[in-house]
């Protein structure tokens, strides 16, 4: 009577053909850090599209060979504690499958930089400058393309020293500023800027705020800024391979001296960079 009940009960379940061969999910790293990343795979699965939600946050996962694999990052100020990551599942007759998975989200040490602008730089970051100029770049970072122009890790786009890292909670000119949402490399003016990664040239001006801009997109929602330049060596819709010289750097814009603001945008959101140097994303 047992063993019958429990077919019974066994078919019941698996009416869905969703459900007949259950979705492995991996996440990496299995805790969330304030500013990082992480990587979520769907093992062996057939499906027509799947999205997710993430802390505010709507993504895609693309097709990686037999898998489905995507990434979302974690704001750089999100409060710590337990979050739900949603997962849809859609298949081509548009049933769909709801797979969540909770999250700990643990504060990152962020240390502070101290340091001081010129009155004429400070002018540069008026709120209606800034803004309009972002405006600019933002409206490309909200396109992905879905085919992945990465591969492997991603190098560094000048062989220098750090000088200011991610998330650094900056005090210009002796007042809080937020954090800092890139990593600022240490190189003289007229340094080759490597792209640390393939893609596609989206946006290349001289900006006031950001100085000599360009942001490269590497598919996928991936993209990866580099500000105060003085010197393009790349065009809008040029496509660019691992290691190519992009530019020059410089020290235009809101800049305290001669260095590359390097930024990594991942579905819009500002993560650190060195994260996709030091793994394989």
């Amino acid at each position: 009577m047992k063993r019958h009940f429990f077919i019974f009960l066994l078919c019941l379940f698996c009416s869905s053909s969703f459900c007949a061969v259950a979705a492995e999910l991996v996440v990496d790293p299995e805790i969330a850090w304030q500013g990082k990343i992480i990587t979520i795979r769907l093992v062996s699965i057939e499906a027509e599209q799947v999205s997710g939600q993430f802390l505010n946050q709507e993504f895609y996962c693309y097709r990686s060979g037999d898998d489905y694999y995507g990434v979302v990052g974690v704001p750089v100020n999100q409060k710590t504690g337990y979050y739900d990551l949603d997962l849809i599942v859609t298949r081509k007759d548009g049933q769909t499958q709801a797979i969540t998975r909770t999250l700990k989200v643990w504060a990152t040490k962020f240390p502070f930089s101290k340091f001081w602008l010129p009155p004429a730089r400070s002018k540069l970051r008026a709120k209606e400058i800034v803004e309009d100029e972002w405006a600019q770049i933002e409206k490309l970072l909200l396109v992905e393309d879905k085919t992945k122009n990465w591969d492997g890790r991603f190098l560094m786009p000048a062989q220098k020293r750090i000088s200011q890292g991610f998330g650094h909670r900056q005090i210009i000119n002796g007042k809080r500023n937020g954090n800092h949402r890139g990593v600022d490399i240490a190189v003289l003016s007229g340094t080759e800027i490597m792209a640390p990664n393939g893609g596609k040239v989206v946006f290349v001006k001289k900006l006031k705020a950001f100085g000599g801009t360009i942001v490269l997109d590497h598919g996928q929602g991936i993209h990866t800024l580099y500000f105060h330049l003085s010197k393009f060596m790349a065009e809008v819709g040029d496509e660019i391979k691992k290691g190519e010289t992009i530019a020059l750097s410089g020290n235009s814009g809101v800049s305290s001296g001669a260095h590359l603001h390097w930024g990594m945008s991942v579905h819009n959101l500002r993560v650190d960079p060195m994260q996709w140097v030091r793994n394989e994303i």
